[in-house]
């Protein structure tokens, strides 16, 4: 499959007005393949959510790159990555926010194709009533306001207008988080029968694990900044090698009591980003810690992998 996205040493540190900063994200790298899902996990405060913002150059990184189809994204000024744009869109968390309660769906929906000059007037009515149809929405519901719809419907109004400039890319912000577990089911299947019929790739970010395990090809897994480990998801779910993905894993509930679980649990808070610890920025909540991962901070080593590599970042390996 050819590279679609190409991450590299990406990185954001936020200025604070007494001095020092805050390190959401720092160095991470990795690439995505056409027509892939690449799930984003960790904890709140991990930077997963920046990292969204930044590769879609919502925020602009301190340093690294951001390659789409081989363009380097962080040297565009903002006049040339606005046609970009068209290849990139976004479905955030909150489907209540992210919709202008004074206009009607249909004028939601149409505004990427006004913004970008695409069709006629009429042209773009009959795309509008198409793509929520797509997204199972009847085409009178244009003429409606967000309010009337439910939390559900909003998020399909939302798929609706991130498809509108046919995209090839997705990053989906915690696209259920905000919505009844039954409800979830069934945008996540939206999501995925998307992805096969328009040939889409996501990067899916969430904390929960069990929703990421169900859409993605590959998960990265992310620690106060860093990706700690990466790999095809079967088999990170099958044998995670990172601690801290161990506990993440076995914090999944398990509907069979009498199925055997690992009971890996971490210590303590997340450390704080304006002064990650040195070393493995795990090692103080990590069971496994030695010397050497409070003075060395580890690189990414290969365990394995049979489609992709397997990648962690831990001195036990």
């Amino acid at each position: 499959m050819s590279t679609l996205l190409e991450v590299t040493e990406l990185a954001k540190a936020f200025p604070l007005k007494g001095g020092g900063a805050i390190h959401a994200v720092n160095g991470v790298s990795f690439q995505q393949a056409a027509g892939e899902t690449i799930g984003i996990v960790g904890e709140s405060g991990c930077g997963k959510s920046t990292l969204g913002r930044l590769i879609l150059q919502l925020i602009r990184p301190t340093a690294g790159s951001v390659r789409f189809r081989g363009k380097d994204l962080t040297l565009l000024p903002e006049t040339a990555l606005r046609p970009m744009r068209r290849h990139l869109q976004m479905i955030f968390q909150d489907p209540y926010a992210a919709l202008d309660p004074r206009m009607r769906v249909g004028a939601l929906v149409e505004e990427p194709l006004a913004i970008h000059g695409i069709g006629t007037r009429a042209e773009r009515a009959r795309a509008v009533a198409e793509l929520l149809e797509t997204c199972g929405l009847p085409a009178e519901a244009a003429a409606r306001h967000p309010h009337e719809f439910s939390g559900g419907q909003r998020q399909r109004v939302c798929i609706a207008r991130a498809l509108a400039l046919s995209p090839e890319l997705i990053v989906a912000d915690e696209p259920v988080s905000a919505l009844d577990v039954s409800i979830q089911s069934q945008i996540l299947n939206l999501m995925m029968a998307l992805k096969r019929d328009r040939g889409l790739s996501y990067l899916f970010i969430s904390h929960n694990l069990a929703v990421v395990k169900y859409v993605s090809d590959r998960l990265a897994v992310m620690y106060l900044g860093r990706v700690v480990e990466m790999g095809p998801a079967e088999e990170i779910y099958a044998d995670p090698r990172h601690p801290y993905t161990r506990a993440l894993i076995a914090a999944i509930p398990e509907p069979d009591p009498d199925r055997p679980r690992d009971h890996a649990v971490v210590q303590g808070d997340l450390s704080s980003p304006e002064n990650p610890p040195p070393g493995c920025r795990f090692h103080p909540r990590c069971p496994h810690a030695t010397e050497r991962c409070r003075v060395e901070a580890p690189r990414p080593v290969a365990v394995g992998g049979r489609d992709r590599a397997h990648f962690v970042e831990c001195h036990l390996y």
